[in-house]
């Protein structure tokens, strides 16, 4: 999962949101050269995209704490805290050691039993015999992507040639694993970088240097993508193919200017479109606690402050606005292009402060829950927390933690490398999953409801699912930096009045009542509240 995130964060931060954006919306500068928009190739993502055919994912990615928690044992924790799908992993170098066949029945577990569906699934990492042994220029190894990329995908038969290492790998994933899987994301964090955000990717392609999850050329990743989609179309063509979770628009910019051409991705009729045509759904990764300040251009050197649980839900938001502006640029509109589906298939903050980033336990839950809301809002298909549980013993409230320490509280449960199955306990996060599991999954997000509520500035939520099935979740807006008290009056409308409404609060247990509201007049705080037409219809 995960690694070294503080550092890559903490660069990127210093970058700025304001940066990538001006530079993913070069083209539409005056003066600016448009990009060259291509013909749809036919048979790829630019010719079409699939509508996404179920609801929104809870999510979460499993992680690893040692021999008593078991794959098995870490879904049904998160099925137990709300959640309805997971983002897992499948490397060919642990299904070489252990068989094709070896996560089949934990699979089925996830779907029949526990009724976790629709998932992500990142691939890669080759077994040795496998992996690509070149090393290019100024890189420290040999590349981490596999040898044969450029083997003919199919043999003459249209069957996979095994001969392409990597189009044999997703063959049998999907004749294995096919049906459980949503989502195969290729390769976890293809952009991930160790030092500063690199604005020269707008103009020229990343080194291979600068892509230590790589270590290869971007044309050779953009092959990869291309294998992947190609294979999967064939044999699961309900499935999507997405990048494994960017971080960067730069990043972004540079897959939708250059083909598979292993000659520094110039298009050919051999290699005729980018590396949009080759992945249908965008997923990113967003950690947004490095998101919570920015210069104060009025006085230098300075920093202004917003740490709290609406500005860190809202960055997840900017995130995908910095993403849809560079897809746009590159046609992928709806109009020139098919658009793509967007998820978020990493996302927390700490409970613990660290460096200048605040934490607390009441800042990560209302930031889960803000997220969950603002994202089905803004059309996220998942959202994926990074992860279910802990692996650290978390200090008292207030303690100043290391970034390592910052990674490892986040989760849905308290250290699960201390306890064991059964013993497990919740984090406030957890519990606040467990409750938007509870009362929203399964009821879509109601777009003209929400604006039926006509919200007042100071108040943020929305409606979900429809007539008697209604769920509302709102709360005031916190402003303060370090601070999550907010207090606001909202009045219903007379739609709503004479409704008997239940309210539900952020810790709910399965099974209890909700609290009576007596009048139209709801009491909002910064920790979101559910409410439901009583009595509330499951």
């Amino acid at each position: 999962m995960r690694k070294n995130v503080t550092r890559q964060f903490f660069f990127k931060r210093l970058a700025g949101l304001a940066g990538l954006w001006l530079g993913g919306l070069a083209a539409c500068t005056p003066g600016a050269e448009p990009p060259v928009v291509a013909p749809p190739a036919p048979h790829t993502a630019q010719a079409a995209v699939r509508p996404w055919p179920v609801g929104f994912g809870y999510g979460c990615n499993l992680g690893y704490y040692g021999p008593a928690w078991p794959d098995e044992q870490l879904a049904r924790a998160v099925r137990t805290a709300g959640g309805n799908t997971l983002r897992v992993t499948l490397p060919e170098q642990f299904l070489a050691q252990w068989g094709w066949d070896a996560r089949r029945a934990a699979f089925a577990y996830y779907a029949d039993s526990l009724h976790l569906r629709d998932l992500v699934c990142f691939v890669g990492e080759p077994s040795p015999a496998h992996r690509d042994p070149a090393t290019y220029p100024g890189c420290p190894g040999p590349s981490k992507l596999f040898a044969n990329l450029y083997e003919p995908i199919w043999r003459a038969d249209s069957t996979v040639n095994p001969s392409n290492y990597y189009a044999q790998y997703i063959y049998e994933l999907t004749r294995r694993y096919g049906r459980y899987v949503r989502v195969w994301e290729v390769v976890n964090e293809p952009d991930f970088i160790s030092g500063t955000v690199n604005k020269e990717w707008l103009r020229r392609a990343p080194a291979p240097a600068e892509l230590p999850n790589v270590l290869a050329p971007i044309e050779r990743y953009i092959r990869t993508l291309r294998i992947t989609y190609e294979v999967v179309k064939k044999y699961q063509p309900a499935a999507y193919v997405a990048p494994g979770g960017l971080g960067y628009p730069e990043y972004l910019d540079a897959l939708l200017r250059y083909t598979d051409n292993p000659r520094a991705g110039q298009p050919s009729a051999e290699y005729p479109a980018t590396g949009g045509a080759y992945f249908d759904v965008l997923a990113f990764h967003v950690y947004p606690s490095y998101d919570l300040r920015h210069r104060n251009w009025w006085r230098a050197g300075r920093f202004a402050y917003t740490r709290n649980s609406d500005f860190a839900a809202r960055q997840v938001l900017a995130h995908q606005a910095a993403m849809q502006a560079v897809l746009r640029k590159y046609g992928y509109n709806g109009t020139t292009y098919p658009s793509k589906h967007l998820l978020v298939s990493e996302t927390n903050i700490g409970r613990r402060p660290s460096e200048w980033r605040a934490g607390t336990d009441e800042m990560q839950r209302n930031f889960g829950l803000k997220a969950l809301v603002l994202g089905q809002q803004a059309g996220l298909r998942q959202l994926h927390f990074y992860r279910v549980g802990e692996g650290a013993d978390a200090p008292p409230p207030g303690t100043t933690v290391g970034g390592d320490a910052e990674l490892a509280l986040m989760g849905l449960y308290e250290n699960l490398s201390r306890d064991q199955p059964g013993a497990q306990k919740m984090t406030e996060l957890g519990r606040a999953l467990r409750t938007c599991g509870q009362l929203l999954a399964g009821r879509p997000y109601d777009a003209a409801g929400t604006a039926a509520l006509r919200l007042p500035p100071g108040v943020a939520g929305a409606a979900f699912g429809q007539g008697r099935r209604t769920v509302l979740v709102l709360w005031a807006v916190a402003q303060a930096d370090q601070s999550e008290a907010a207090a606001a009056t909202y009045v219903l409308p007379a739609a709503w009045r004479g409704r008997a409404l239940m309210r539900y609060d952020w810790d709910h247990l399965p099974g209890a009542p909700g609290q009576p509201c007596p009048g139209p007049g709801l009491a909002l705080t910064g920790t979101p509240a559910f409410f439901a037409i009583a009595p509330l219809e499951q």
